[in-house]
C-alpha cells in the first residue's frame, strides 16, 4: 500500500516538474492550428480568435490593436473597447519614409524603443488585429519580422470578427510591464529605390502593386506625388482582393490564383509595393502565408518612387 502511495506521488511530482518545466513558448505550438487544416504554407502567421481568446490572460500573449485611423482617432476607438489585453499601437509610428530611404521600415532605435514599451521581447507571441481586414495588423508583423521578432500572428477577420461571435471587449487598458526588445535588421526583406532601379530589367522576381486600380493606371489625384502610373513591369494586385466581405483572408487556393495571375508562381521571388509600403506589407503578408520563401517589401513605395525625377514610370 505504501509502495503504490508513494508510487503515485512520485508520478505527481515527475507531472509537476514537467510542466514547470514547460518552455515559455510552448504555448506558441498552438498557433494557427486552423490555418494549418486550410493548408496555408506557414499556418503560424495567421492566429484565428478562438485561439487568441483562449490564450487571454496568457503572458506570452501580447495582442496589440491596430485601428485605421490614426490618432487621435484610432485611440479613441481603442479606449472605447478592445479586445482584453490589447495594447494600442497608431500604425504610423510603425512606418518612416526616410529611413525607409536607407533600408529600414523604422528607425531601429525608436523600433527597439515602442516594443520594448509594449512588453514584447524574444519571448513573447504578438497578435496583431485591426477593423480593416489585416492590413495594418500585417504592418506590424512584417516590422517585427524585419527586426528578428517572427513570434507573430494576423488575428483573422480581426476586430470585426471579434465582435461579430459576441466575444468581450474592454475599456481597461492593461499595465504592461516593460521587456527588452533587440532590433536585428533583415535587410533580405526590403528593396530600396536604388536596388531597383539597378535590377528592375533582370525580370528575375515579380514586381506587385498592391494599390487600387486608379492608382497603378494613374488615374488618380494626388498632391503628395508628382508622377501617376507604376513601376514599369510591375503587376497590379489590389491588397483588398485578398480578404473576403468578412474581411477574413480567402483560402488558399483563391490567394495562389490571385499571385499567380500577378506573374508571382510559386518558386518565384517577389518584392511588394503600395503607396507608402503599407498595403506592400499586407501583400508581404499573404505572400509569406502561402509559403513564398522569398519575398521583399519596397517600402518607400510609390510616394518615394513617384518623387524622384530619375524613377522610370508607366501608365
Amino acid at each position: 500500500m505504501r509502495s503504490e502511495r508513494s508510487r503515485r506521488a512520485s508520478v505527481a511530482v515527475v507531472a509537476v516538474a514537467l510542466l514547470l518545466a514547460w518552455p515559455a513558448g510552448a504555448v506558441a505550438q498552438c498557433w494557427g492550428q486552423q490555418a494549418a487544416k486550410e493548408k496555408f504554407a506557414n499556418p503560424r502567421l495567421l492566429a484565428e480568435t478562438k485561439e487568441a481568446a483562449d490564450h487571454l490572460g496568457d503572458p506570452q500573449q501580447r495582442l496589440v490593436d491596430l485601428r485605421l485611423n490614426a490618432d487621435p482617432e484610432g485611440q479613441e476607438a481603442y479606449r472605447k473597447g478592445h479586445v482584453p489585453g490589447a495594447v494600442y499601437v497608431a500604425w504610423r509610428e510603425l512606418d518612416d519614409v526616410p529611413s525607409n530611404r536607407q533600408g529600414f521600415p523604422m528607425p531601429p532605435a525608436k523600433a527597439e524603443v515602442l516594443f520594448s514599451r509594449l512588453g514584447i521581447d524574444g519571448s513573447v507571441h504578438v497578435v496583431a488585429y485591426d477593423d480593416a481586414g489585416g492590413l495594418l495588423a500585417a504592418r506590424l508583423v512584417y516590422v517585427l519580422d524585419f527586426f528578428g521578432h517572427t513570434k507573430a500572428s494576423v488575428l483573422n477577420g480581426g476586430l470585426t470578427k471579434w465582435t461579430k461571435e459576441g466575444r468581450a471587449l474592454t475599456t481597461d487598458e492593461p499595465k504592461v510591464a516593460p521587456r527588452t526588445f533587440v532590433a536585428r535588421p533583415n535587410p533580405d526583406l526590403i528593396v530600396t529605390a536604388d536596388w531597383l532601379k539597378k535590377n528592375l530589367k533582370e525580370k528575375s522576381f515579380a514586381l506587385v502593386d498592391s494599390r487600387s486600380t486608379a492608382e497603378y493606371a494613374g488615374t488618380n489625384e494626388d498632391p503628395d506625388i508628382k508622377a501617376k502610373g507604376h513601376i514599369p513591369g510591375a503587376a497590379h494586385l489590389d491588397w483588398a482582393s485578398t480578404i473576403t466581405e468578412e474581411k477574413t483572408f480567402k483560402s488558399p487556393e483563391e490567394l495562389k490564383k490571385l499571385f499567380a495571375g500577378a506573374g508571382a508562381k510559386p518558386g518565384t521571388p517577389v518584392i511588394t509595393y503600395c503607396r507608402t509600403g503599407v498595403r506592400a506589407a499586407h501583400n508581404w503578408f499573404v505572400a509569406k502565408l502561402l509559403g513564398y520563401a522569398d519575398v521583399k517589401n519596397y517600402d518607400g513605395s510609390w510616394i518615394d518612387w513617384g518623387n524622384d525625377p530619375t524613377a522610370p514610370v508607366e501608365r
